[in-house]
C-alpha cells in the first residue's frame, strides 16, 4: 500500500470523507503554495469542516420540505409597501427565533406572505436552525393520520424537533372540530419550544369563523400571540399584476376560431 492510499484509509477510518476524496488536490495545492506543515494540516481540517457544514446545511434545507425557494433580496418592496426594509432586515437577523417569538403574516392572496415566510425559513436553515414547512391542509392530514401512517408520524416528529415551523395558508379552507382540537394541541405543545410563522388571509377576529369555535380560536390565539409580531400586508396580488402568458407576442388571427 502506497503512502497516499494509506492516508486515504486513515481518513476513511476517521470519517474524513472530504479529505479522503480530495487528498491529491489538497497535497498539490500545498506543494504549489509551499505551505508549512502546520498550514497544511490547518487547511485540511478547515476544508473538512466546511464540507461538513455545507452537507449539513443541504440536509436541513431538504428536510425542511420547502415547495420552492424564495429569497428576501428578491422581495419587491416597491410593490408591497406594508412592510419596510428595516422590518425585513430585523426579521432576517433571526434573533426572534432564539427568543421563541412567533410571526403572523396576514393579508389577501398574492401580496408576498409565503415569499417572506419561505425566505426567512431558508435563511434560518443556512444559519443552522432546524426548520419545517407545511401548509395548513397538509398539517391537518398529518395530525389526523400520524398514529397510523409512518410518513405522517415522521413529519410530526420533525416538527416537534424544529426550531422554526412555517404553517402556510391558514384559514384558506375550513377545518373540522376534530382538526381544530388537534391544531390547538400542537400549538400548545410547541409553545416555549418552537417559533412559528403563520401566513393567513384571515384577521385574528375571523379565526372563530374558520375554526367554527370561538373558545377554541381564543385559546389558540392566546398561545400564538403571547410572544408574537403581526404584520398585515395589504395591496393587490403580485401574481395577477405581473401575470405572464405564453401567448404574448404571438400573432393571432381574430378571424380564426
Amino acid at each position: 500500500m502506497d503512502n497516499l492510499q494509506e492516508i486515504r484509509t486513515y481518513a476513511s477510518t476517521l470519517g474524513l470523507v472530504h479529505t479522503k476524496n480530495e487528498l491529491e488536490k489538497l497535497i498539490h495545492s500545498a506543494e504549489e503554495e509551499e505551505e508549512s506543515y502546520v498550514t497544511f494540516i490547518r487547511n485540511i481540517l478547515g476544508s473538512e469542516i466546511r464540507y461538513r457544514q455545507n452537507k449539513a446545511k443541504e440536509k436541513r434545507i431538504k428536510e425542511a420540505g420547502f415547495p420552492y425557494l424564495k429569497y428576501l433580496k428578491d422581495f419587491d418592496l416597491n410593490f408591497s409597501q406594508s412592510i419596510t426594509k428595516k422590518q425585513l432586515n430585523q426579521l432576517n437577523e433571526l434573533t426572534w427565533i432564539d427568543g421563541l417569538y412567533n410571526l403572523v403574516l396576514s393579508g389577501p392572496p398574492g401580496v408576498g406572505k409565503t415569499h417572506i415566510a419561505i425566505a426567512l425559513a431558508y435563511h434560518a436553515c443556512e444559519e443552522g436552525y432546524k426548520v419545517s414547512y407545511t401548509t395548513m391542509q397538509s398539517l391537518m392530514q398529518c395530525l389526523r393520520t400520524s398514529e397510523i401512517d409512518r410518513r405522517s408520524r415522521a413529519k410530526m416528529n420533525r416538527i416537534h424537533k424544529s426550531n422554526l415551523l412555517v404553517i402556510d395558508e391558514v384559514g384558506y379552507l375550513p377545518i373540522t372540530a376534530t382538526e381544530g382540537n388537534l391544531f390547538f394541541q400542537l400549538i400548545s405543545e410547541l409553545q416555549e419550544q418552537t417559533s412559528i410563522i403563520i401566513t393567513t388571509n384571515k384577521g385574528f377576529e375571523e379565526w372563530a369563523e374558520f375554526l367554527d369555535d370561538a373558545a377554541l380560536a381564543t385559546a389558540i390565539l392566546d398561545r400564538l400571540s403571547y410572544r408574537c409580531d403581526r404584520i398585515q400586508i395589504a395591496g393587490k396580488s403580485y401574481r395577477l399584476e405581473n401575470r405572464k402568458s405564453f401567448l404574448e407576442g404571438i400573432g393571432v388571427d381574430d378571424d380564426e376560431s
